[in-house]
């Protein structure tokens, strides 16, 4: 009898969290990207958006709040109320800008929700330009020893995963490549293609059709081997840096208390967004792999990174007042 009263608790106690679930959402989602329009978080998220939008039968608004590597847009998340309708997609900045900056209006770590990983991490790409002279990594070095403080790397902004990759080739190469950052990708590439610098460190989602119409060359990639879209681009460690490995990755996160079935219903929504052939191939043409994920999993994920990036900060001393 007794068993059958527990059993009968248990039933009762879940109809709320599926009630709850049933009528979610119950106003437009928001996705908030904390980036310019057409970068790399910008096209993944109205993909996603898109897709949602069909999925749960409400409108899915795309909010680009960019500015000060993301913290701006991440920000507003942050202080968003935990219902699980307010939405972020970042990528690997959130975890170095844990690090970098000494303060920040947020907890990376206690303030969001992870929902779902997006992408499978990948190496950034090193681009130049055909007219820069820049065949290879041998020449960047030859070229920044030759004219020391005139050689410059562009990247989407101060304290992102583009700026520690410069930086970190800086000190293991020895060579002091003076960075430029830009807000957002569209300046950092218009100058690039310009002359105005000479190298850039970008996601192969932002750079892939100019490397493939032959406006800019990729020289080298930072991750620990070489991504199925650029197979003839060797890695930085194979290039003679050993342990360089930073990689861009984008996931979707909450603000933390939000209702664990409603984050639930979310991450379930974007593993099956993500598995539609359509979408698969649309990521496959940006140079990136899907990869959903359950919320724990994602946490679990964002937690290594965290670690593992703060021992590239401590080594190159990035740090931002």
């Amino acid at each position: 009898m007794a068993r059958i009263f527990v059993f009968i608790l248990i039933c009762f106690a879940s109809v709320p969290a599926a009630r709850a679930t049933d009528s979610f959402p119950a106003r437009p989602l928001r996705i908030v990207v904390p980036f310019p329009p057409g970068g790399p978080n910008d096209v993944l998220s109205r993909i996603l958006g898109a897709k949602l939008m069909v999925a749960l039968g409400k409108p899915v608004i795309i909010d680009n709040r960019s500015g000060a590597n993301g913290i701006i847009g991440s920000n507003i998340v942050a202080k968003s109320t935990p219902d699980a309708h307010t939405l972020l997609v970042n990528s690997g900045s959130m975890t170095i800008n844990a690090h970098i900056y000494r303060k920040l209006p947020f907890d990376v770590m206690k303030d969001f929700q992870p929902v779902s990983q997006l992408t499978v991490p990948a190496g950034l790409v090193v681009v130049t330009t055909p007219a820069s002279g820049i065949k290879s990594v041998k020449d960047l070095i030859a070229l920044a020893k030759q004219k020391p403080g005139q050689v410059s790397y562009a990247s989407s902004g101060i304290g992102s995963a583009l700026h520690l990759s410069g930086e970190l080739f800086n000190a293991q190469a020895g060579v002091q490549i003076t960075h430029v950052p830009y807000k957002g990708f569209a300046p950092a590439v218009t100058d690039l293609l310009g002359g105005q610098v000479q190298v850039l460190y970008m996601s192969s989602i932002s750079v892939m059709e100019l490397i493939n119409s032959g406006k800019l060359l990729a020289i080298a990639q930072t991750g620990k081997v070489r991504e199925a879209s650029l197979p003839g681009v060797p890695t930085l460690i194979e290039e003679g840096f050993p342990g360089f490995d930073i990689n861009g990755w984008f996931g979707v996160w909450t603000v933390a208390g939000s209702p664990k079935a409603l984050v639930q219903r979310l991450s379930d929504e974007v593993g099956r967004v993500l598995e539609l052939p359509d979408v698969r191939e649309r990521f496959s043409a940006l140079g990136v792999i899907p990869k959903a994920s359950r919320p724990e999993e994602f946490a679990a994920f964002v937690r290594a990174d965290y670690e593992r990036i703060g021992a590239y900060v401590k080594r190159t001393k990035l740090y931002v007042d």
